[in-house]
């Protein structure tokens, strides 16, 4: 998925929470909006460096090598767009393309709590 596909899906990610409480406003439940596209988790204990993966002439699998672009604390909510394989972490070769206040990026699946060992079901997968 392209970077300009991921920031257009999550503004609508964005938009459908603003639909959401609009409709509960109106006195709409939320089951009336559309589903979310994106994912919301949370930092584990360690914290997790989010990086930049996509240059102009060439996408790099997400790795550590990748430039660094945050370092998020523990208990960080983060909503994961997308997630694709690329550098294992830990035993975890997932890494999750997440949005959080004030960025957006790829963060190793390994640091994030999602409740799953690995992909997460009706996730994206990043291309």
């Amino acid at each position: 998925m392209a970077i300009s596909t991921m920031l257009r899906r999550a503004g609508a990610a964005v938009g459908a929470v603003g639909a959401a409480a609009a409709l509960a406003l109106a006195g709409a439940s939320a089951a009336d909006a559309a589903p979310a596209s994106w994912y919301t988790a949370t930092v584990g204990s360690s914290g997790v460096n989010v990086r930049d993966c996509y240059h102009p002439t060439v996408q790099l699998p997400p790795s550590t090598n990748c430039t660094l672009h945050a370092s998020l604390g523990a208990g960080t909510s983060v909503h994961i767009v997308c997630q694709r394989s690329g550098q294992n972490i830990g035993g975890d070769n997932v890494w999750d393309y997440v949005t959080y206040p004030g960025g957006e990026g790829l963060a190793a699946d390994y640091y994030i709590y999602t409740g799953y060992t690995s992909w997460i079901p009706g996730i994206d997968i990043c291309t």
